[in-house]
Formats: structure tokens, sequence, C-alpha cells
């Protein structure tokens, strides 16, 4: 019975079919053209790059200051990246480092009034004009592709993979 696991866990995978494959790729190619994207979107004339803009826009959507393991994980960012991410945000006012209240070996860190307002007033129209991407799909489309997406998460972290929940949906335009 041993000798039958133990084979069992160390046989190859099921080759997988040419669609399977073909997927594979696919998310491959839609990652970079999505950074093309996002990055085209961008407000120019600034050094904002999309893993700053993100970052700014996460803390925008917090009441609170947050860790930066926890901003840092949906970006896929390392500590290391993270704190020359936030050295940077900081040397240029957007952002302030804080002690968290209970324990002083834990940085939080919070928008500053210019972070809020870089946020607010270039940020989110930016990533909405990016969102726009989808509007070539119908709603049903839209659904169906979360759906999807959603689906192949799952099965990520069915297999151990670390997949951040996706972020909330930008705050409603005060201009509507």
């Amino acid at each position: 019975m041993i000798g039958k696991d133990l084979s069992d866990s160390t046989r190859s995978p099921a080759p997988a079919d040419t669609t399977s494959h073909q997927l594979l790729a696919g998310f491959g190619s839609l990652r970079k053209g999505l950074r093309q994207w996002m990055a085209a979107n961008m407000p120019t004339g600034g050094p904002l790059t999309v893993p700053r803009a993100s970052l700014l826009l996460g803390l925008s959507l917090k009441n609170e200051p947050a860790g930066m393991g926890e901003l840092g994980e949906p970006l896929g960012l390392s500590p290391r990246n993270m704190t020359v991410l936030v050295d940077g945000l900081e040397k240029e006012g957007l952002v302030r480092r804080t002690t968290h209240e209970h324990d002083r070996r834990i940085k939080l860190v919070e928008l500053t009034d210019a972070g809020r307002q870089v946020a607010e007033t270039e940020l989110l129209p930016a990533q909405l004009a990016a969102a726009t991407l989808f509007d070539d799909l119908t709603p049903a489309e839209r659904g169906e592709l979360l759906r999807l997406l959603m689906k192949v998460a799952d099965s990520l972290r069915s297999r151990g993979i670390d997949v951040p929940a996706p972020g909330r949906p930008p705050a409603a335009d005060p201009q509507s």
C-alpha cells in the first residue's frame, strides 16, 4: 500500500491537451498586454509606475493605515520591493509610515493628503479609463469571464498557490 501511494505521488501529471497549453500561453500574453494597457492609461508627467499607482489606489480604499505585508501581497511584491516602493512614495510626500499601536516592530503605511489627492484626481480616473478595455464585452460576457477567472484562482488555491482575493471595485465617481 505504501509503495502504491508513493508511486502515485511521484508520477508525472497527465499531459495537458492543446487547448490547455493555448490557455496557459494566452494568460502569459495577456499579463504582458494588460500591464502595457495599464501603463498607457497612467497619468503622464509623473514618476508613477503601475505598482506605485496600485499601492496608492489600494491605500485610498482603506479607512486606516495598513501593514506593508498586507499591501504587498496583492501586488505580488516581496518585503524588500515593498520597502523600496514605500521609500520612494514617502520621499515624494504621498505616503507616511506610522508605528503600530500595540507592536512597535510593525510599520504601517497611510496616504498623506497629497497622496489621497493624487489617488482621487489622477489615479481613479486612470483606472476607470483602463477598465474600458472590457467595454468590448457584453455584460453577460464580463460576468462569465469573471466567473471563469475566479474558478481558475480557486483551482490555483486548491493546489497550494497563494492567490490574493480580488480587490474591491473603485468607489463611485463623485462627479456622477
